[in-house]
């Protein structure tokens, strides 16, 4: 909703996004699904049902770009209790 774009990325091309530089969201980690947490942007990885059921090309991700501080941690900061 925050977000300024929305992409969606499927298959062998979730593999080739460029993570490095993100953290991994630990509120939402999980051994199915992931999220990460870059500068400005939010990736959402789904991979656990494509794994299930031996289907790689079912691999799905959602980038959200263009993130403000809100947005990234929905007034939730690391540390806090």
């Amino acid at each position: 909703m925050w977000a300024k774009q929305i992409t969606k990325v499927t298959g062998d091309d979730v593999d080739a996004l460029a993570l490095d530089t993100f953290e991994p969201v630990k509120e939402v980690t999980g051994l199915a699904d992931t999220w990460w947490r870059g500068s400005d942007s939010l990736v959402a990885v789904y991979a656990g049902e494509a794994e299930c059921l031996s289907a790689p090309r079912c691999r799905t991700a959602l980038v959200y770009s263009g993130l403000d501080e809100w947005g990234l941690y929905g007034g939730v900061m690391d540390g806090a209790g």
